[in-house]
């Protein structure tokens, strides 16, 4: 019953099953710790394997400790994985397989790969491909590229030989940290290798192409998972859109997006497309997903209004942006976030309305300096004097040690001929020892 409620995702039902039963054993302990790790109910795992080490007759196995490491993994609990790791010394058990295997990965992803590197080492003998793979891609997790490399090359010395994960790991660990061209070398040493790639592998390749707009490396993965019919994955398509649309390739793009006779309802699928489309200058057709999304009934998020508010910023779209974020809270229930708030604000300010642009500075749940700045600047271009004070002073409330505030009150007194306000403001920063910086506009561009 308690897996069962587990695999259900109910784990409140499972808590009451468990804690009613008279007698509990290790699987039963395993069974209810497992399932409250694969249901995110993290510090509940760690109060339960109390109870069991002090209450239980039984004492922690294998499968307990790989359970418990693994919460401890996803919380970054080094503390208390140090703690575990004590435990199963205690026990006898941290030479296991299993349990070091844990313990690298704990440790890698608590940032601490040099501990989990010592265990690695302390399971010389009884080490396996996943132990392998698990240090190694805790190595790239942390940075480590040369450990990871050397790692790598040292694998065969134990009689093994990489397999798919050990190819994707390294594929995808060079790929997020940048260093495309290690990726591809990975990728294409898999290839000659005669390991197939995955979906994976093919995937976690798309942003190197993005960040090199390497278009060519784009299309030869394109090409791949047509061959192995990967190509109508719901999240390859849509890293293989943000791919092509950040090559500036929105044509291609718009090609994917119209092979899917009927379209993901999940929004990130959209959103590449919106955002792409904005991202290359083409307003008007990201304006055009929008409504084909909102006529599909599929349910935007609060990216697909970010990326909206953004079109509208920089195709000057005042009417259309105020309506969008009215749109946000009044249908969708999504409440916007300063970020979405400060799109509209550029908008109004850069269309010259800056009185309706304070207004809606006030309904913002959290008002940046940027936003603040961009105001007081364009209080500047407008000449406008009382709401450039107003503004400068908000902008000092916020950051009483920035300079900013006085340096663009400055600059609008002196383009009035204030000359005695100018004097006296800079007498003011000099008191303070204020640095002026450079100058500054933000959203005014």
């Amino acid at each position: 019953l308690v897996t069962m409620y587990m695999t259900c995702s109910d784990a409140d039902l499972a808590t009451k099953v468990f804690v009613m039963m008279d007698y509990k054993n290790v699987v039963s302990y395993n069974a209810f710790i497992s399932g409250l790790v694969q249901n995110g109910v993290i510090r509940t795992v760690f109060n339960v394997f109390k109870d069991m080490l002090k209450s239980s007759q039984e004492m922690p196995n294998l499968v307990t400790f790989v359970s418990v490491l693994g919460a401890c993994a996803n919380s970054q609990s080094l503390q208390y994985g140090i703690q575990v790791h004590g435990v199963a010394v205690k026990l006898g058990l941290q030479f296991e397989t299993m349990v070091g295997t844990a313990l690298v990965d704990m440790y890698a992803k608590c940032g601490c790969s040099h501990l989990g590197y010592d265990v690695f080492r302390e399971l010389s003998g009884n080490r396996n491909l996943i132990t392998w793979n698990s240090i190694i891609s805790g190595m790239l997790l942390n940075g480590e590229c040369h450990n990871a490399l050397e790692l790598f090359s040292d694998l065969e010395s134990e009689g093994l030989m990489p397999d798919s994960a050990t190819w994707n790991t390294m594929i995808n660990g060079f790929s997020r940290l940048g260093k495309c061209t290690e990726a591809f070398e990975f990728f294409t040493k898999m290839i000659s290798g005669g390991v197939a790639p995955t979906l994976k592998s093919l995937t976690s390749l798309l942003p190197a192409c993005s960040m090199t707009s390497s278009l060519q490396w784009g299309k030869e993965i394109h090409a791949h998972a047509i061959r192995a019919s990967m190509s109508d994955d719901e999240f390859f398509a849509t890293s293989l859109i943000d791919m092509y649309m950040k090559c500036g390739q929105s044509s291609w793009a718009r090609r994917i997006f119209n092979q899917f006779r009927i379209k993901p309802v999940e929004p990130p699928f959209w959103n590449a497309m919106i955002s792409g489309y904005g991202r290359n200058g083409e307003g008007e057709l990201a304006l055009e997903i929008f409504d084909l999304m909102l006529k599909g009934n599929v349910q935007p998020n609060s990216a697909t209004f970010l990326s909206v508010l953004s079109v509208c910023n920089y195709s000057g779209k005042v009417d259309k942006g105020l309506q969008v974020l009215e749109m946000m809270s009044r249908d969708y229930s999504l409440n916007p976030s300063p970020q979405h708030f400060a799109c509209v604000i550029y908008l109004l300010v850069r269309a010259g309305y800056l009185n309706k642009a304070q207004e809606l500075m006030h309904e913002m749940p959290e008002i940046s300096s940027s936003v603040l700045s961009s105001l007081l600047v364009a209080a500047g271009h407008n000449l406008d004097s009382q709401h450039g004070e107003n503004i400068a002073e908000k902008l000092s409330e916020l950051d009483p040690e920035d300079s900013i505030s006085l340096v663009a009150l400055s600059n609008l007194y002196a383009t009035m001929g204030r000359w005695k306000d100018v004097e006296w403001i800079r007498n003011m920063m000099d008191a303070r020892e204020v640095k002026k910086h450079a100058a500054y506009s933000i959203g005014m561009t």
